[in-house]
């Protein structure tokens, strides 16, 4: 072979060998799943266990290694079937999801030594309700005193048998509970009425408790027993509000000199009322008050402090004015002071 030949020969070897290495398939780990996301099809019922398994293929050609598995929030746990996976070997993601009532959805993020995808983000989401769902909570509003409210209230069973409702109490006897029945089928609602009587004035809070009884053990317990707690609030109007509700009269003069201030004394109910009388405790206060009935009146106290020059810190004092309102026959307001 001529000399010239051979030179081309082994010059088209020699450029072909860097194309040769380049195309030869790289060494590395592939992690495929089969899926990224999973919606959990039917509710779960609070307590139960509830767990999914995404599986994936190494497609590379070699070993995979799971080098760490992360949540997006601590109720979800995860483990992996094995933290290195042979090549064309197969692994598993296992999640739990554990939380409260309501929907859920979730972010898992499993780390691995993949080049092409060192992090693979997987999705979980779902509902979770309570065997019995009701009103945890009932606004009463606002309402005068000695009024009845009726409220209804919605039970709906999510378990898969039905449910008996046994007995019911309140805080006192100012709650009547009315039951339609006291079986509860299984995927089925009924509503009862409640009657409450408002009968102290303020704000009102009243619980009733209702106990059932399913015909399984619910999940995450021992118990066929169901507590059912409902608490309801409201205002019950007639009594009187002191605006402000507290005096503070700064820092006291060395010299006794009294101080004057305005507070405005009304009802949030109907009923007028007048003011008869007014004593202090710590303090000397005069007052113009009103004998005849208003729903609101201005007041406004000249206060002199009866405080020794000697002490030094702080005084506090109440002022008390009596009233003709049947319901609320004296009212308090505090007064706050600083000695020098």
């Amino acid at each position: 072979m001529p000399y010239f030949s051979k030179f081309l020969m082994y010059l088209t070897i020699f450029v072909s060998l860097p194309m040769f290495y380049c195309c030869s398939s790289e060494h590395a780990p592939k992690i495929v799943f089969s899926n990224l996301t999973y919606q959990f099809p039917d509710a779960f019922i609070i307590g139960s266990e509830i767990t999914t398994t995404f599986s994936f293929t190494n497609e590379g050609n070699v070993p995979l290694h799971i080098q760490k598995i992360e949540s997006d929030c601590g109720c979800v746990a995860t483990n992996s079937s094995s933290d290195k996976i042979a090549p064309g070997n197969k692994g598993e993601i296992r999640v739990t999801v554990e939380q409260d009532v309501g929907r859920f959805h979730h972010n898992v993020f499993v780390f691995t030594d993949d080049p092409a995808t060192p992090i693979t983000r997987l999705e979980v989401s779902g509902i979770i309700v309570s065997p019995v769902e009701y009103p945890k909570k009932i606004d009463l509003g606002l309402s005068e005193k000695g009024k009845s409210i009726s409220k209804k209230i919605k039970f709906t069973n999510n378990l898969k048998k039905a449910v008996e409702i046994t007995k019911y109490k309140g805080n006192n006897r100012d709650i009547v509970v009315t039951l339609p029945k006291k079986s509860i089928p299984k995927g089925d609602s009924i509503e009862c009425e409640a009657v409450l009587t408002m009968n102290d004035l303020g704000l009102y809070s009243e619980k009733l408790t209702i106990t059932a009884l399913a015909q399984e053990v619910l999940p995450g317990t021992d118990s066929k027993e169901l507590e059912i707690s409902i608490q309801f609030q409201g205002r019950v109007l007639g009594g009187i509000v002191v605006l402000p509700q507290n005096l503070f009269l700064g820092v006291l003069d060395s010299s006794g000199k009294s101080l004057q201030k305005k507070v405005q004394i009304k009802t949030d109910g109907r009923r007028p009322f007048a003011l008869k009388k007014i004593t202090s405790k710590n303090f000397s206060v005069a007052a113009s008050l009103s004998q005849k009935p208003h729903t609101t009146h201005e007041v406004t106290l000249t206060i002199t402090p009866k405080v020794s020059s000697k002490s030094s810190g702080l005084v506090e004092g109440t002022i008390y004015i009596s009233t003709t309102h049947p319901d609320v026959p004296k009212i308090t307001i505090p007064v706050k002071a600083v000695n020098p």
